[in-house]
């Protein structure tokens, strides 16, 4: 009889210490995905290394935009998507680093593979993200950006004035660090030049 309880006893404290490490594993994941991103100018421009980008954007209620109407200045397209788990901790900091700007602020958030414009708005009241524009993309538009290849997201581009691409950040950016606002001002005058 004792054997049985020690055996059982030994599955019950096995299974609680296979618990507290798959946890303790998962939160140093957790950790990892959520880390502070890159800083933004780390951006700065290269050669053109895409002809130049002119697909269409969607938004909600109908609204269209297309990149080239974009150009004759510079601009950053930030790819992200709502099943991202680091696009869902880097949208709050995108959404107050692009109302600080101000209106002309020279960023393109667009959601790719997560449904339709009002999807969007809905995942962002959700999540308290407010005041991010609505714009999603087709995933087939953004192959010509990667070569054919897979994309990273979240992913942004700098885009020159020509609608050239001169330079990719995959993975998150650091909106919230305290030059943030400076850096862009000179990757974009950079890319200007």
């Amino acid at each position: 009889m004792s054997s049985g309880l020690v055996s059982r006893r030994n599955v019950v404290f096995g299974t609680a210490g296979l618990a507290v490490a798959v946890g303790y594993g998962a939160s140093k994941l957790a950790g990892t995905v959520v880390r502070r991103g890159m800083p933004i100018d780390r951006l700065m421009p290269g050669k053109a290394v895409s002809e130049p980008v002119g697909f269409g954007l969607s938004g909600p209620d109908g609204a269209r935009d297309a990149l080239a109407s974009h150009r004759g200045t510079p601009f950053l397209l930030h790819v992200w998507a709502t099943w991202c788990p680091p696009c869902r901790h880097e949208l709050p900091g995108l959404a107050a680093f692009m109302k600080a700007w101000g209106p002309d602020c020279p960023v393109i958030p667009v959601a790719v593979s997560s449904g339709s414009p009002d999807d969007i708005r809905a995942f962002l009241t959700r999540n308290n993200v407010v005041g991010l524009p609505v714009w999603t993309v087709a995933g087939e538009d953004l192959k010509m950006l990667s070569g054919n290849g897979a994309l990273a997201i979240p992913v942004t581009f700098l885009i020159d004035n020509a609608g050239c691409v001169r330079a990719t950040a995959a993975g998150s950016l650091d909106w919230a660090s305290p030059g943030a606002t400076d850096a862009l001002r000179r990757v974009l005058a950079a890319t200007a030049a």
